[in-house]
């Protein structure tokens, strides 16, 4: 992955220590009177591989992003090399291996086969000082011998080393471009994993930490709804005739089963085995339309005879459920009380798409939505995290998208075996 802000500092700094290098070079050249065609175009070139690092510093920030930027450089780079290398000897200069730098620069910055592309410059830019120092041998040789002995004596052995190095320089262009940037995709690939675990492990821990806090508040809240249920009997003597009565027992009989059931669940989960996962989904479907009767469903259903089998069923309805909650209340908010969804199984891959008909979310929100819990005016924003945290524990994903005119798409996934 291409990461903008550290790839242009990198480039920076290795561009600086190209001039640095070549200046240092240049130095060491001039005091050892070693030959060179033409200073002043050296210094040219130095001048200008110096002011185009200035000027990149100098660029907008949103330049930083910009692949071209970072070939145009490194081709700035090359070219000025091949430059320098052509005015102080060609192929017979010791340094000639500085051309594979701006290879393997954009081995480990840019897409791979821009690296091939720039072994490849770099493999004609040796061809080119090649030829011109056979040329200029060919030129010296012809003033004092003849051409028979020219082409026996003197270029044969000359030619064929010439020619051993370009095969060697060849071959090291394309290994360099090919294991650096096979090693650089790899680390970049490990680097996201690792990054993908490390957001994952924070999830487990808000989740860890949500459902200590849930079982805590189990525990603390089974004894005060027993003492209200024992304090109701107690006083339904006195105000049997309002009609709340009943209602206050009931919902308080209720709190107690869903104590008990919570219960039940956190000491059986270890011992549920796999089971298919389609019938669970349509049965918590038909369960949750029972709880939401203002909710206009539409289902579709497209599915063969394969199978998609997952553990703990309890934990796909409540997050379903959850999902469904979000949705409905989004369609009610914007006077649409009703939802579409499309229950798909082909070859053992289950999804579940939820349309609904809110206002969507901005771009961050659902960046973000699912990932940690967020603020809700309506609960603790607890909701949607729990239900990600579920849905990818049990190896299934969950993506969210705007509609392109109205509302949201919640897609779950579910690869199982045929």
């Amino acid at each position: 992955m291409f990461t903008a802000t550290t790839s242009f500092w990198q480039l920076v700094k290795f561009r600086a220590l190209i001039f640095s290098i070549l200046t240092l070079l240049a130095l060491l050249g001039s005091i050892m009177v070693y030959p060179v065609t033409a200073w002043n175009v050296i210094v040219l070139v130095l001048c200008t591989l110096l002011a185009t690092n200035l000027a990149q510093l100098q660029l907008p920030r949103a330049w930083h992003e910009s692949q071209l930027l970072f070939v145009v450089c490194c081709a700035l780079d090359l070219l000025a090399i091949f430059t320098l290398l052509a005015l102080s000897g060609g192929v017979s200069n010791g340094f000639v291996a500085l051309l594979l730098l701006p290879v393997a620069v954009v081995a480990v910055l840019l897409p791979a086969w821009l690296s091939y592309v720039f072994a490849l410059g770099a493999i004609i830019a040796y061809s080119l000082l090649l030829w011109m120092g056979d040329l200029t041998q060919i030129l010296q040789a012809a003033e004092g011998i003849g051409h028979h002995m020219l082409h026996t004596n003197v270029m044969q052995p000359f030619s064929r080393h010439m020619w051993q190095m370009w095969c060697a320089f060849v071959i090291s262009a394309i290994v360099i471009s090919w294991f650096i940037s096979r090693q650089t995709a790899l680390n970049r690939t490990t680097s996201e994993q690792l990054n993908q675990l490390q957001q994952q492990q924070v999830r487990q821990e808000h989740a860890l930490a949500i459902a200590t806090y849930a079982a805590n508040a189990a525990h603390d809240l089974a004894s005060p709804i027993q003492n209200l249920l024992l304090l109701t009997d107690e006083v339904q003597p006195l105000i049997a005739a309002h009609p709340a009565t009943a209602d206050i027992q009931q919902q308080l009989s209720r709190c107690q089963q869903i104590i008990v059931e919570l219960r039940q669940h956190a000491g059986e989960w270890r011992d549920l085995k796999p089971a298919p996962l389609l019938p669970i989904l349509r049965q918590s479907l038909q369960s949750w339309m029972v709880t939401r009767p203002d909710i206009h469903v539409t289902i579709t259903e497209n599915t063969d005879d394969s199978r998609c089998y997952v553990k703990e069923a309890t934990a796909v309805a409540a997050a379903l459920f959850q999902i469904l909650d979000n949705a409905a209340d989004a369609g009610l908010q914007q006077q649409k009380p009703q939802l579409e969804l499309k229950l798909t199984l082909q070859q053992g891959q289950l999804s579940l798409c939820i349309i609904d008909f809110g206002e969507g979310l901005s771009e961050q929100r659902l960046a973000e939505l699912g990932h940690l819990p967020q603020h809700s005016e309506q609960g603790l924003g607890w909701g949607q995290f729990l239900a990600n945290v579920s849905i990818e524990r049990l190896g299934g994903q969950i993506k969210r998208r705007n509609r392109s005119s109205a509302g949201m798409e919640t897609l779950l996934l579910f690869g199982g075996q045929a």
